[in-house]
């Protein structure tokens, strides 16, 4: 495990718990002593945590933990491209589509690149780097003001532009979902992009692995149901799959095998 890793996954257990014991950690991350005291102060000097005899106090919360990009694209990366092959097949040559910047769905965005007559509207300059070398996508960036630490353009000029626009669909990418709290994350310049985006599209998908249920951000996007349609990943606990079935949204499992529905339902395959 590389140490961004590592590090993200220590302010994971802060966020949720407010102190942790370096044996604790020790245990969790199957590193030495002294690779843990190393991340620790590595931490201090970012201002994430304070370190105490023994162990380490947090400086954040669960709702304003932000991950760099790198450390985001690292986690779970094997559950985020299955959600992603599962969710490309529901992107159809000719339709219009928003692509949020976000890991998952810069995954996605790989699968597309053999689309014809594809428009492609996005705030992730990464997506735009992705697909410049499609010859067949339309490409359109809304603009805006760059989060340097996700690589997301938002802001006042992001949020004009998507008042201008209407889409087939729309992709985002869900940092925190809890079924009855509903859609949030940590930003609130995010949050306002998301609900820009689900006014302006016809049909809402969301990609969230598993890591991202009972949790809540920050800054609140929406009800559930704001999504039509959400993909994960089959670690994903059924109870949370369960309520949103049974709130009307259709949620695809996708795993290493196949990509399920919830009834069995063949999935539309692009083309």
């Amino acid at each position: 495990m590389l140490a961004e890793e590592r590090r993200f996954r220590i302010c994971e257990v802060l966020a949720r718990q407010r102190t942790v014991s370096a044996t604790e950690l020790k245990t969790t991350l199957g590193v030495t002593a002294a690779t843990i005291r190393r991340d620790l102060a590595a931490l201090e000097e970012e201002g994430l945590l304070v370190r105490s005899h023994g162990g380490a106090v947090s400086k954040t919360t669960s709702t304003n933990f932000q991950p760099s990009y790198e450390a985001l694209g690292r986690i779970n990366l094997e559950q985020k491209q299955w959600i992603a092959e599962a969710a490309a097949k529901l992107i159809l040559d000719g339709d219009t589509v928003f692509l949020e910047g976000s890991t998952t769905v810069y995954e996605l965005a790989a699968h597309l690149l053999q689309r014809n007559r594809l428009t492609v509207v996005t705030n992730s300059p990464l997506i735009v780097c992705q697909l410049q070398r499609a010859a067949h996508i339309n490409v359109m960036c809304t603009g805006g003001d760059l989060q340097r630490d996700i690589f997301y353009l938002s802001g006042l000029w992001a949020q004009r532009s998507l008042t201008e626009i209407r889409v087939d669909k729309a992709v985002l990418g869900i940092s925190a979902i809890d079924p009855d709290y509903g859609i949030s994350t940590a930003s609130q310049s995010e949050a306002s992009i998301k609900k820009q985006i689900t006014k302006v599209a016809k049909e809402r998908i969301g990609l969230a692995d598993h890591s991202k249920f009972g949790n809540q951000g920050f800054a609140y996007v929406g009800p559930s149901t704001d999504i039509h349609t959400l993909v994960t990943d089959s670690g994903t606990d059924q109870k949370y799959i369960t309520t949103l079935r049974e709130s009307g949204v259709q949620v695809i499992v996708a795993g290493p095998q196949e990509n399920r529905t919830s009834a069995g339902r063949t999935q539309p395959t692009a083309g």
